[in-house]
């Protein structure tokens, strides 16, 4: 057991370590920053995946679905997936951030960031895989897929060095790690074609003609917000002026990369012209998913930095 004197001149020790720790960190000079501009991300590929059966086992479809086999299996969505190949987009960036001058060319900083990026794309379905193959490549009459802007709030934790100099300009460069909290606008068109004789689906069944004529002109479509928290970094180099004893502004590049972006399972507004399930009895609902490792953003930007005396 630590006796009570003991546990004293612990308490003490503590307390000169916590003191001596913050004391540079009190001394510190304390900034404000501000910070807008143009950001631009690079080409974005978004896979995703469902778990949907193929229509022939979809009893709005086939009402006979339930007797063909391998239409109950528990494998739903293997081997099923496809792409959406968008191009760079570009947006808009602002960024506040408090820090502190440790020294005469270090500085730590916390930033929050926002970062909006417009893609506005619709792009064709390609690359499809298990029973998607047949949907895109032989009875789709339209298949795509919309990308629309891409939104992020951020926080980052930044480590910079400065190199004065005898001009006026003084370069810097940091380092910083942090989370966004990002979400995406998507939508999506699948239609088949309205003439029974181009579907493929149901040949070799009882009830061909059926399923044929229920499929024809269907349309599954949607429209959902993607959402994902992740977690980056981000790399800087900029310039600043000073303008006055507390005022510097200054140009700055900074490149963020994130890990993948994956969504949560979401639903669509109509599968195969019906609600988003398989079954009359309204179970087994389909979900998709998507995702991207394609997170970069490079932004260029203009900032204000003041003193905090």
């Amino acid at each position: 057991m630590i006796s009570s004197a003991k546990t004293r001149e612990l308490a003490r020790a503590w307390l000169a370590l916590l003191c001596g720790a913050a004391a540079p960190l009190a001394a510190a000079e304390a900034y404000v920053e501000l910070a807008v501009g143009a950001n631009a991300s690079r080409d974005v590929l978004v896979a995703s995946n469902s778990d949907d059966r193929a229509s022939i086992c979809d009893e709005y479809i086939n009402p006979r679905a339930l007797e063909v086999p391998g239409c109950t299996a528990n494998d739903r969505g293997t081997g099923d997936g496809w792409f959406a190949p968008f191009g760079s987009g570009a947006g808009f960036s602002a960024e506040m951030a408090f820090g502190l001058r440790l020294a005469e060319r270090y500085r730590i900083a916390a930033a929050y960031g926002h970062d909006k990026t417009n893609f506005h794309q619709t792009v064709s379905s390609t690359d499809a895989s298990g029973v998607d193959f047949d949907k895109i490549a032989n009875e789709l009459a339209v298949g795509e897929e919309t990308l629309g802007s891409a939104r992020s709030h951020q926080l980052f934790l930044i480590g910079m060095l400065e190199w004065p100099n005898r001009s006026p300009w003084t370069p810097y460069a940091g380092v910083g790690f942090g989370v966004a909290w990002t979400r995406m606008g998507f939508s999506w068109l699948w239609a088949r074609s309205p003439d029974p004789n181009d579907i493929a689906t149901g040949i070799g069944q009882p009830n061909a003609t059926e399923i044929r004529r229920n499929l024809a002109g269907t349309e599954s479509i949607g429209r959902r917000t993607m959402r994902d928290a992740t977690t980056g970094f981000v790399f800087l180099a900029g310039v600043e002026r000073e303008v006055s004893d507390a005022l510097s502004v200054g140009l700055r590049a900074q490149w963020k990369r994130f890990e993948d972006f994956e969504s949560k399972a979401y639903q669509g507004d109509l599968l195969r012209s019906h609600v988003p399930n398989l079954r009359l009895d309204g179970s087994e609902p389909v979900s998709a998913w998507s995702r991207t490792k394609d997170t970069d953003r490079f932004s260029a930007m203009i900032t204000i930095r003041r003193t905090l005396r």
